[in-house]
């Protein structure tokens, strides 16, 4: 299981709104592979656990939904990295919100309600929210609605920090001059925003990971 996640220690980590390079994981050392101290805990991120369970909750609604999808099954090695890509996406989420708090973000009451309530996921037919629908998905991956309800606001601070680290990114005139005269074709000024904005996160972010303490369980990974 290790052996395989250090060999794909260089494809594309994934997060939700912005992609990250996973070469970032070379700036010290980040993730440090060995047994954790919690036993029931999959993955610790600085300390913060993500537990057994809620690791198992979102490895087997990927799963699931790949199933349904493809109408196949996985093979070993995807099932492997499926693995890989589910740790990758707690710890990525976990480094947000725990960056998230420095800045002092909050995600109100409301602001969770709003986001759970306006998912197409728990809309019916007529296109409104419906509890059933919702308690019914939470059933389907073994989660309780206060685990998921702490998963999202967690989320949410996240995606609120990564919008006000990209609000700060600004284009000069002449770096649009300079972007337009090499790519040697029209190039818009939100293309190169956005591009801009990923490298500057990027860079952030491997900063962030440098200076992190992630321990994952390798028992428990192996035995899924």
């Amino acid at each position: 299981m290790m052996n395989f996640l250090r060999k794909h220690m260089r494809k594309i980590f994934i997060v939700t709104v912005i992609a990250f390079l996973a070469g970032t994981f070379m700036g010290g050392g980040a993730y440090l592979f060995g047994p954790a101290k919690d036993f029931d805990a999959a993955v610790k991120v600085n300390g913060s656990k993500i537990t057994m369970k809620f690791f198992s909750s979102l490895y087997n609604s990927s799963l699931n939904m790949y199933r349904n999808t493809a109408k196949e099954e996985l093979s070993p090695q995807q099932l492997e990295e499926l693995k890989f890509r589910t740790v990758q996406a707690l710890v990525q989420d976990e480094l947000f919100y725990q960056q998230s708090l420095k800045y002092k973000i909050l995600v109100s009451d409301t602001e969770l309600r709003n986001d759970i309530q306006n998912s197409a996921l728990f809309r019916n037919a007529k296109k409104d929210f419906d509890p059933n629908i919702y308690y019914a998905f939470l059933n389907s991956i073994k989660m309780s609605p206060k685990d998921y309800e702490n998963f999202r606001r967690k989320q949410i601070s996240g995606e609120k920090l990564k919008l006000l680290l990209a609000s700060a990114v600004k284009v000069s005139d002449s770096e649009f001059k300079e972007a337009s005269s090499a790519a040697g074709a029209d190039i818009s000024r939100d293309t190169l925003l956005r591009t801009k904005g990923n490298a500057l996160l990027n860079e952030w972010f491997a900063e962030v990971l440098s200076r992190s303490n992630i321990v994952t369980n390798d028992k428990f990974l192996r035995q899924i």
